[in-house]
């Protein structure tokens, strides 16, 4: 089309759009032209709120099943990350939820902790999500970071776990009015620890954990001996005790170094021996191994490696898993 031609289609759109006054409402807003708002959760809802040990303040991201709770209150999906982990859960939830309903099974809701908006950060997450050190000296053994940098400050596990117990359970049963069921636990990598880490120092916090590529590595491995010792005590007397579900999974490619696992600003090698050293598969099958062996009376046990999946691909099957627990967990 020659340019006179074109000119000739252009000038009176151009003259339209004057006229409206669009065009000019546009450059004025400095906005293109259509409609944007932020994508919601059908169902879910965001409850700031301040913990009261620390006066720090943290969000609670809540989905609600549909429909009336049931009789036994409504089944609880607690997740550690819920920056990463809600949107992923709560997808899956909704879907779920509708399978379980036509079956006669309780449809579950949501819970996750997240920090405010613009505050999470590595640092902070390594601290929140690593137990206290049992070591006489406090002083926990960490292996060489790739990046080549100081550990942050570790060890406040407990805190962190202290707030979910202690804040977030009763701002979730008040959301639900009151009416929930049995409580599954729910996290990846450190927070997979973090899961492990809460069972073995309080079992009846939760009637199910999912540990989804726990980073059993921390500290030279000392939940597989804090889990020893739990296993190490007298099952229940009663065979009407509540006995807790356990699934633990894990990639099966997490020790194999691919293009996924390189990272701008860190050496190839450096980060090579940190996906061997942590030994993901390894550990998670001497944990199985221990609990095998030991956990009969204990634990309500199940593991999976999920064949040819990495540390972050493992984390999507996992949370279709641990939606499924959740629902099939019992007291």
């Amino acid at each position: 089309m020659s340019l006179p031609a074109l000119r000739s289609l252009i000038v009176p759109c151009l003259a339209a759009l004057i006229a409206a006054g669009t065009l000019a409402a546009l450059i004025a807003a400095g906005t293109p032209a259509r409609a944007s708002e932020p994508v919601r959760i059908e169902g879910a809802e965001e409850i700031a709120f301040t913990a009261k040990a620390s006066g720090e303040p943290f969000r609670l991201l809540l989905l609600r099943p549909d429909g009336e709770a049931p009789a036994g209150g409504w089944p609880v999906l607690y997740s550690f990350d819920g920056e990463d982990s809600f949107a992923l859960l709560a997808d899956i939830a909704r879907t779920l939820n509708g399978l379980a309903a036509r079956t006669g099974r309780s449809p579950v809701a949501v819970a996750a902790i997240a920090w405010p908006r613009g505050r999470a950060s590595v640092d902070r997450r390594v601290y929140d999500m690593t137990p206290p050190t049992a070591r006489a000296d406090g002083v926990h053994v960490m292996p060489e970071r790739p990046n080549g940098r100081p550990w942050p400050k570790l060890g406040g596990g407990d805190a962190f776990l202290a707030l979910i117990e202690d804040e977030m359970k009763p701002l979730v049963r008040e959301a639900l009015g009151g009416r929930t069921g049995p409580q599954t636990l729910f996290g990846h990598s450190l927070g997979g620890l973090m899961v492990l880490h809460r069972l073995v120092t309080d079992p009846d916090s939760f009637a199910c954990y999912a540990a989804s590529s726990p980073s059993i590595w921390v500290d030279d491995r000392q939940i597989l001996a804090d889990l020893d010792r739990l296993l190490a005590r007298p099952p229940a007397a009663s065979a009407d005790a509540p006995v807790p579900g356990l699934r633990v999974t894990v990639g099966g490619a997490e020790e194999e170094f691919g293009p996924q696992d390189a990272r701008a600003g860190e050496e190839v090698e450096a980060r090579r021996r940190w996906v061997a050293n942590n030994a993901m598969v390894t550990n998670a099958r001497a944990l199985a191994g221990l609990v095998e062996e030991k956990g009969e009376g204990h634990l309500r046990f199940s593991y999976e490696e999920y064949e040819g999946r990495t540390h972050q691909t493992s984390r999507i099957l996992a949370a279709l898993d641990a939606v499924q627990l959740a629902i099939d967990c019992t007291e």
